[in-house]
């Protein structure tokens, strides 16, 4: 198997044995989880999907919830999409959220010819996105990147947010962290590097990535939501060619140790951006509710409580600070119940402050 690095929030991502290493046959069982997924995924489209015109991008959402419905703008983790939210998102809009889960920049169905932008470029799009629908604040939340991104909206827009929802990100700094830690403990961390899988069409590299599965396994990674994940995170590249994680390494950089530890001002605009963030000076101001959920585990890649509640200090009464135990860096993976039943909390906290 290989797996894909967590440290830069890669989440749950695990390939078969075959998968990029080798041309394999196309086998009659990978044809049919292809042709069940792309149908699954235009289900969703018809149901959920939307695209809008902002800052000269044509950018890809999904949304929940009745037009009424408190407005939350979910901004994905790296590697990701705003796909990442729809198991929990029906569950949010029945609370009464408005839910709103954005593809941003370089990402999922947003493509872009220049990737010479960073976290501030993306939190211009989301208020561009309020804008266009017309909506006047809005709860900001994300994971991991994600959560960078609201932290960006709130720096530049603070009167455009009601509240902040962050899922391990967005509340300390990678640089305090990487400056702390040892090299074999950020090596630790670190795991196989990214798959490079490349073809000629989707369909061709989904069928890499499923490889020569058999079809008990790839019945089992259908029922688990795997193969759904694996098709959304295929798309052309800025050179128009069909990838796995098209674009990843142009806009994070490598994965490396040096990467990550030596040279963080020598990585792509995107990572570069967010490596230069220090949260406890962007909300010097806070006025809103923010609720942090941090996971804490041997899993969680980013041992970042000593940040978390700095802030718990500065705003005693504004942030809501929640340990999630045994809990990985990945929180919608791992603990879609508790951020269900977090940002409910959350929700009613913004309520009351409208009264």
């Amino acid at each position: 198997m290989t797996r894909i690095s967590t440290y830069i929030a890669v989440p749950w991502l695990v390939l078969a044995s075959s998968s990029g290493l080798a041309q394999t046959t196309a086998t009659p069982q990978a044809r049919a989880a292809y042709e069940k997924v792309v149908a699954m995924r235009n289900e969703f489209e018809r149901a959920h999907g939307h695209f809008v015109a902002v800052d000269g991008i044509r950018m890809h959402y999904l949304e929940w919830g009745d037009a009424k419905g408190v407005p939350l703008v979910w901004a994905h983790g790296s590697g990701s999409d705003g796909y990442e939210l729809r198991r929990v998102a029906p569950r949010l809009a029945e609370a009464g959220y408005r839910v709103l889960a954005v593809d941003y920049r370089g990402h999922g169905q947003t493509r872009v010819k220049d990737i010479n932008f960073g976290i501030y470029h993306i939190a211009d799009d989301l208020v561009g996105l309020l804008d266009s629908l017309r909506i006047p604040a809005a709860v900001f939340g994300g994971a991991s990147k994600g959560g960078s991104v609201a932290a960006a909206v709130y720096d530049q827009y603070p009167t455009r947010v009601l509240g902040l929802l962050m899922a391990d990100g967005g509340t300390w700094s990678l640089d305090y962290m990487y400056d702390r830690e040892t090299p074999e403990q950020i090596r630790q961390s670190i795991s196989d590097p990214l798959p490079q899988i490349y073809g000629a069409s989707e369909w061709e590299v989904f069928q890499k990535i499923v490889g020569d599965m058999p079809a008990e396994e790839l019945q089992k990674r259908e029922q688990s939501g795997w193969t759904f994940d694996m098709l959304r995170r295929i798309g052309p590249n800025i050179s128009g060619q069909w990838a796995f994680l098209p674009d990843f390494e142009a806009l994070m950089g490598k994965l490396g140790i040096e990467a990550v530890t030596m040279k963080r001002t020598m990585v792509p605009p995107l990572q570069w951006s967010e490596n230069a963030m220090i949260p406890r000076m962007m909300f010097r101001n806070l006025h809103v509710p923010m609720m942090i959920l941090d996971p804490q585990s041997e899993r969680d890649a980013k041992r970042v409580t000593d940040q978390n509640l700095w802030l718990v200090q500065d705003h005693p009464t504004l942030v809501i600070h929640h340990i999630y135990p045994e809990t990985g860096h990945n929180i919608l993976n791992d603990r879609p119940d508790w951020l269900v039943r977090d940002a409910v909390e959350l929700l009613g906290v913004v309520r009351k402050r409208q009264r």
